[in-house]
């Protein structure tokens, strides 16, 4: 930690300009969860500070202080693809809890619009509505031991086995792919019931309804922040 509570923002102007240059650089480099760069940022930030502050010591003036720092800690990008593997992982971690967590919501909520509407049906559903729970549930046979891979490889698991960083954003961003499509899969069902079976118990349809548009929409973001998380491992 920089001493007595030294920050960039207490350096000389030149010094900091120099300082804040790199780390934006570096924080453009960073991709994944905000709190994690967030943290990375802070403690590149405050190393840098140190740095800048003993070279001054030692008799440089601010801003070459500052280049000397700079140059101690390397090229900006470099150091952001070494903090890759730990913003992986995150990613894919958090990305797959997030699905686990909203799962069993958004299928209570559809069961429930199911056993309401159920009764009042007018017909017999048709082939095709009968279809949908079991391509559903093929999707769930494949997202959900996805997510839990999502998040076992970044726990004890990846210290056992040898589990390479792109796993967990690998895992959730299959997993989160097979969410949306399973989502556009029970949104298109719903459409099917109410223009062929009618007697649709409409609170519960909008509940379930809000609920898978609002993972899709999640889950889609999770797919896009994994790829991202992905593609700088290369």
């Amino acid at each position: 930690m920089a001493g007595a509570g030294l920050t960039i923002a207490h350096l000389d102007p030149a010094a900091r300009r120099v300082l804040e240059q790199y780390t934006a650089e570096l924080a453009a480099g960073l991709a994944g969860p905000r709190p994690v760069r967030a943290a990375i940022l802070a403690e590149v930030a405050d190393g840098l500070t140190e740095t800048a502050a003993a070279h001054q010591r030692s008799g440089l003036a601010p801003a070459a202080a500052a280049r000397a720092a700079v140059a101690d800690f390397g090229d900006a990008q470099l150091i952001a693809a070494a903090f890759g593997p730990e913003l992986a992982a995150e990613t894919g971690r958090r990305a797959g809890l997030g699905l686990l967590a909203t799962g069993p919501l958004v299928g209570l909520a559809w069961l429930g619009t199911v056993l309401a509407s159920s009764a009042t049906a007018a017909t017999s559903p048709p082939t095709g509505l009968l279809v949908l729970p079991m391509v559903f549930g093929a999707v769930l046979a494949v997202a959900v031991p996805a997510a839990v891979v999502s998040v076992l490889a970044t726990g004890r698991v990846s210290r056992w086995l040898a589990i390479g960083p792109a796993t967990a954003p690998t895992a959730a961003g299959l997993a989160a792919v097979l969410c949306v499509a399973g989502d556009l899969l029970l949104l298109a069902g719903l459409v099917a019931w109410a223009t062929t079976l009618g007697g649709l118990a409409w609170p519960p349809a909008v509940l379930a309804a809000t609920a898978s548009a609002t993972r899709l929409t999640l889950a889609g973001r999770a797919a896009r922040r994994c790829g991202v998380a992905r593609r700088l491992l290369a």
